[in-house]
């Protein structure tokens, strides 16, 4: 097991044509909206950028033994194996690499010396057979981790580490972004739901000669007797000029 800084991990890109990769990486995840679109590209992109012969990726404000809910990989069953290993043993790469906020290499997880348990469960369970952890790192912060799996031991090479890098370094760009935009969207969602049901709201208290509070309750009571969301409810109101029946 090896372990590099990403700070300090420049090394050397051969065999690739580097400007228009890292140009071509860029402009596709610039172009990808949304966070786990984004996290789609960097996935199936990274096996032939790297390459290796898998790879998953993963955001989070913290990993649990559960999957995070904002991931993707090239292989979900393979790497369902993988997430059970790690959870059984309580430790991997990744987690390693996301806590530690450094690149983490897994030469010949047949001879792993440091995460014991999962390199058994691997080698018992699935054909992984080499690891490289890259944590997506952002303002100084870590966003989240990408993970590069191989067959064949001793496959990730320093020019590897080079490349993943490269790659982890636009990924996390693309992440924020991503996860900016979505929020963006989640805020004007919420502001037009807000409008929404403040219209209705004034409706009711017009109407009925009710206090905002009551009105608002009233909105509530269609919504629960009804399951459906509150902002959908004062959305026919507004369009029909009345409530469901409760």
């Amino acid at each position: 097991m090896t372990t590099h800084r990403p700070d300090t991990m420049v090394g050397d890109v051969s065999g690739l044509d580097a400007a228009n990769v890292v140009t071509t990486l860029a402009r596709v995840l610039a172009e990808t909206p949304g966070v786990l679109p984004t996290l789609h590209e960097i996935a199936t992109r990274s096996v032939d950028l790297v390459p290796c012969d898998w790879a998953a990726v993963a955001v989070a404000e913290r990993f649990t033994r559960r999957r995070a809910r904002l991931a993707d990989s090239t292989d979900d069953a393979l790497m369902e194996r993988v997430a059970v290993a790690a959870a059984e043993a309580g430790d991997s790469p990744g987690l390693a690499a996301f806590e530690a906020g450094e690149t983490v290499r897994c030469d010949d997880l047949a001879h792993e010396c440091r995460f014991t348990a999962y390199a058994t469960q691997l080698v018992a369970r699935t054909p992984i057979r080499a690891v490289l952890s890259v944590p997506l790192r952002f303002h100084d912060a870590t966003l989240g981790v990408l993970t590069l799996y191989s067959a064949t031991p001793h496959s990730f090479d320093e020019s590897s580490v080079a490349r993943a890098t490269l790659v982890a370094e636009h990924a996390a760009i693309a992440v924020e972004a991503a996860r900016s935009d979505d929020r963006a969207v989640q805020l004007q969602a919420a502001l037009e739901h807000s409008r929404t049901i403040g219209a209705a709201i004034g409706i009711l208290v017009e109407r009925h000669r009710i206090l905002p509070d009551e009105a608002f309750q009233m909105l509530r009571e269609a919504s629960q007797h009804t399951n459906r969301k509150l902002a959908q409810v004062a959305t026919d109101l507004l369009e029909t000029g009345a409530l469901p029946e409760v």
